[in-house]
């Protein structure tokens, strides 16, 4: 998915600033999903650095060099006063306000400042939550080519975030072993949602001694309406998913 955005963005954009932005994006979201909010925080200050030089490169044809000070108050009032017909709104209004937020949510609260209640994690998710808009957005402007594809590519920014399933690759595995493989099944189609996961694909992902026992959990999960099949693809239902954020994503 990256090497894709990449493409994406360097047919648009300085490659350099390719570069650097999915560098910085990648960093805060590990740093995220391991729990370090505090430095998934101080790393979107550099992700939003980049992104409002890439506003100032789409809109000018250059940027503010790395080595001086973005002035950010500066930008947000150039680029809101660019000319509605040069620019779409998401570059010239939607964007620069959403990058201000993240920058003083960043600066401003628990990351620099200490309270009775820490709000480090509901900062740090809404600000994953953004970063993740801001990447797709970017997608859904510049790509040119197939727009199904494109449509593949924002989703997988924006799908579901579940901590307790981590990627390798096109691969999933759900790290708690004790959990019940209707359970696994469920994680799994709640981070994919609303895709389709193809049974051999939970086979492959779910280790268990036969995977005939996953053909069968599949069709008492189907009996409950906690997912809907369609031949060998797999979708969570409404049900399902109240069930997994009751039961499965506490305390994760």
């Amino acid at each position: 998915m990256m090497d894709d955005i990449k493409k994406i963005l360097s047919s648009k954009i300085d490659p350099d600033l390719a570069e650097r932005l999915l560098n910085h994006y990648k960093e805060l979201k590990q740093k995220f999903f391991l729990g370090q909010y505090e430095l998934s925080q101080l790393n979107s200050a550099k992700f939003v650095e980049v992104v409002f030089r890439i506003l100032e490169y789409i809109t000018k044809g250059n940027y503010t060099p790395f080595n001086k000070d973005i002035q950010i108050n500066n930008i947000v009032a150039y680029l809101e006063n660019l000319p509605k017909d040069n620019h779409v709104d998401s570059i010239r209004i939607h964007i620069p306000i959403i990058l201000k937020t993240i920058y003083a949510i960043r600066s401003k609260r628990g990351v620099a400042h200490i309270g009775e209640i820490n709000p480090n994690l509901m900062d740090s998710t809404f600000v994953i939550s953004a970063c993740d808009w801001i990447m797709a957005e970017f997608v859904r402007l510049y790509y040119t080519a197939d727009p199904v594809e494109a449509q593949k590519i924002i989703n997988s920014i924006v799908e579901r975030k579940v901590p307790i399933i981590e990627e390798f690759g096109e691969e999933l595995r759900v790290l708690n072993p004790n959990l019940a493989v209707a359970d696994k099944i469920l994680l799994i189609l709640y981070k994919k949602y609303p895709n389709y996961v193809l049974t051999g694909d939970l086979k492959n992902w779910i280790k268990t001694k036969s995977t005939s026992h996953i053909t069968t959990i599949l069709h008492q999960l189907d009996t409950n309406a906690k997912i809907y099949r369609k031949g060998k693809e797999n979708t969570i239902t409404k049900k399902g998913i109240d069930y997994v954020e009751k039961n499965l994503l506490v305390d994760v």
